[in-house]
C-alpha cells in the first residue's frame, strides 16, 4: 500500500495522541492509588467494543512484590451477582422457572411469610428480609441451605415489594435455587452456561485453599502500614466469584452483542430500572447491576466489597464506554478512579 505524506502524518499523530491518552490515564490511575493506598489493580477500559486498556498497577502481593498485571485474579464480590441474574433469566428462559415464582415452591419448611417473596424480590433486595443471615460466618464453611435454614425464624425488616435494602441473604437463596433446577452446585451451572461460553477461562469460585495461579492477596491499610486482610474462608455466593480484567474484557463483549446466553429480550431486563434505591436520588435497581446517571450520562453498573478487595464495574451506555477496576486493598474506592478516567475520556 502506497502511504502519501498526508497518511504517515495522520497516523504518527494519532499515535502520539493514543500514547499520550494512555500516560494521563496511568497520571490518574497511580494518583488514586497513592491517595487510597492501593498495593495493586487491574484496569480494563472497553471504547465502543474495543480495548483501550487492559493493564496492572502496582503489586497484586506485596511480601514477594509480585506485580500485578491483566492475567492477577482478584475477588469480584458483589459484582459476581449480575452472574446470578443472568443464571435466573437463562433458566426462565430454558421455562425451568419464572422469576415471579414464590420461595415456598423451592423451600417447602421456610416460614409461611416467605410465601409472598419471589425470586424477583431476591433479585432486586425487595424481599424485605434481613441483610445477612444470622448463621452466616466469614470464617466457618457451612452449605447454602445451613445458612438459609437459619434466616427462617429471622421476621421480615419491612413488608415485601414496599421497599429497597441491600440483601446478601438473597443471593444466597437465588443460588440454591439454580442448584435445585439446574440439578447441578450452582458455580458448576454458572461455569457451563455463562463463563465457558464467553471464553472465561480464569474466572473461578472464591475457595480460599486451592492454589489459583495469579491471585492477589487482600490488604488493609492500617496505622500507616499494609497488613494482611483476615482471609474470608466461607464461600458467599452473593460475592461469589475471582476474575481477571482479561475475563471481564469477555464478559463486556457477551453484554454488547447479546447474542448468545440470553435473547435480546431477556438482556435488556437485567437493565431495567426495577425499583428506586431511594427517594432522594434518581438510581435504581436491575437484576445484579445499579442502574444510575453519572456526570449526566447513563451508567449501569456494581460495586463490590471482601475483606481485602474493592472493585467496580460501571458501564456508560450512552457513550459505549465500559470501566472495571479491579483493587485487592480494603481501602479504595475504586468508583472514584473510574469517574476521573471516565470524565477525562469524555471531556
Amino acid at each position: 500500500m502506497k502511504l502519501t505524506i498526508n497518511t504517515v502524518f495522520f497516523m504518527l499523530f494519532l499515535l502520539v495522541h493514543l500514547c499520550g491518552q494512555t500516560d494521563s490515564i496511568d497520571i490518574i490511575i497511580r494518583h488514586h492509588m497513592e491517595k487510597q493506598k492501593i498495593p495493586g489493580l487491574s484496569i480494563a477500559i472497553i471504547q465502543n467494543g474495543k480495548t483501550m486498556l487492559n493493564k496492572g498497577f502496582g503489586y497484586a502481593n506485596l511480601e514477594h512484590m509480585v506485580p500485578a498485571s491483566e492475567r492477577t485474579v482478584f475477588r469480584l464480590a458483589s459484582i459476581s451477582k449480575q452472574f446470578f441474574g443472568t443464571a435466573i433469566l437463562k433458566l426462565s428462559q430454558d421455562g425451568k422457572l419464572s422469576p415471579d415464582d414464590n420461595l415456598k415452591k423451592y423451600f417447602v419448611d421456610a416460614p409461611e411469610f416467605w410465601r409472598g417473596i419471589t425470586i424477583k424480590h431476591l433479585l432486586t433486595h425487595t424481599s424485605g428480609l434481613v441483610r445477612e443471615a444470622p448463621g452466616y460466618e466469614n470464617f466457618v464453611v457451612k452449605s447454602d441451605l445451613d445458612v438459609i435454614k437459619s434466616a427462617y425464624s429471622a421476621p421480615l425488616e419491612f413488608p415485601t415489594g414496599t421497599k429497597y435494602q441491600y440483601c446478601n441473604l438473597g443471593y444466597f437463596i437465588i443460588a440454591e435455587i439454580i442448584t435445585q433446577v439446574s440439578k447441578m452446585p450452582w458455580q458448576e451451572y454458572v461455569k457451563k452456561e455463562l463463563f465457558d461460553p464467553a471464553g472465561m477461562q480464569e474466572t473461578y469460585l472464591t475457595e480460599y485453599y486451592p492454589v489459583i495461579p495469579h491471585r492477589a492477596d487482600g490488604y488493609v491499610y492500617n496505622n500507616g502500614t499494609y497488613v494482611n486482610a483476615e482471609p474470608m474462608i466461607a464461600i458467599r455466593p452473593s460475592g461469589g466469584f475471582l476474575s481477571t480484567t482479561s475475563d471481564m474484557i469477555q464478559w463486556e463483549q457477551v453484554l454488547l452483542q447479546k447474542n448468545i446466553i440470553l435473547s435480546v429480550e431477556n438482556w435488556n431486563k437485567l437493565w431495567y430500572p426495577h425499583f428506586k434505591t431511594s427517594d432522594k436520588q434518581d438510581t435504581y435497581y436491575g437484576y445484579g447491576w445499579v442502574i444510575d446517571t453519572i456526570d449526566g450520562h447513563k451508567t449501569i453498573g456494581h460495586s463490590g466489597g471482601n475483606i481485602g478487595f474493592r472493585t467496580h464495574y460501571l458501564r456508560y451506555v450512552d457513550k459505549g464506554l465500559s470501566i472495571i477496576v479491579l483493587t485487592n486493598s480494603d481501602n479504595a474506592v475504586p468508583i472514584e478512579i473510574i469517574k476521573d478516567v471516565g470524565r477525562y475520556l469524555l471531556k
